[in-house]
């Protein structure tokens, strides 16, 4: 018996098919591997790119509201209801087959200075506002929001434009 057990370890046959099965185990675990880091980097790059993509969305609002509001007659405090939001019109701003949309709403309008015309203060020159826009833009699921801060120099007299100055731009979220 111990002449037939020698033989057995001595038998070399079935080792180099363990030697594939553990070389072909071990490739497949490290492309299982792979294949997953891949998808994963894939989606963190997709939500990336919608991300910044809905920033320049949310930004593109604030620039349309913020147009719209230098292009007034009469500033007044009943700003403050404004909303601006996506229309067909700026369909343009997507690439195709991609969903989005931005909303812009006023935050606040304070009157900050008048200037009048003449000394007694009965002719006003123009009206000085200091206004808070928040912008807020989704693009495939991922959102952005922009808030901006601007004075608006409204003119009473027809024909001079209004003026606008950026205080502050900042994203939120």
């Amino acid at each position: 018996m111990p002449g037939g057990r020698k033989l057995m370890f001595n038998n070399n046959k079935g080792s180099a098919l363990v030697m594939v099965m553990m070389y072909a185990l071990i490739l497949t675990i490290l492309g299982t591997s792979v294949l997953a880091i891949t998808m994963n980097e894939y989606r963190m790059e997709k939500a990336y790119r919608d991300s910044v993509a809905a920033y320049y969305l949310a930004e593109a609002g604030l620039e349309k509201a913020i147009y719209n509001i230098a292009e007034m007659e009469n500033i007044s405090t009943d700003l403050s209801f404004q909303i601006w939001e996506m229309d067909a019109g700026d369909q343009d701003l997507l690439k195709p087959g991609s969903h989005g949309n931005y909303t812009v709403s006023v935050e606040n309008v304070q009157l900050d200075d008048i200037i009048y015309v003449d000394e007694q203060q009965t002719v006003v020159y123009k009206r000085i506002y200091k206004i808070s826009l928040k912008s807020r833009a989704s693009m495939e699921g991922m959102t952005r929001e922009i808030e901006a801060g601007i004075k608006v120099e409204d003119y009473e007299a027809g024909g001079i434009e209004n003026k606008v100055e950026i205080l502050y731009w900042r994203q939120i979220r």
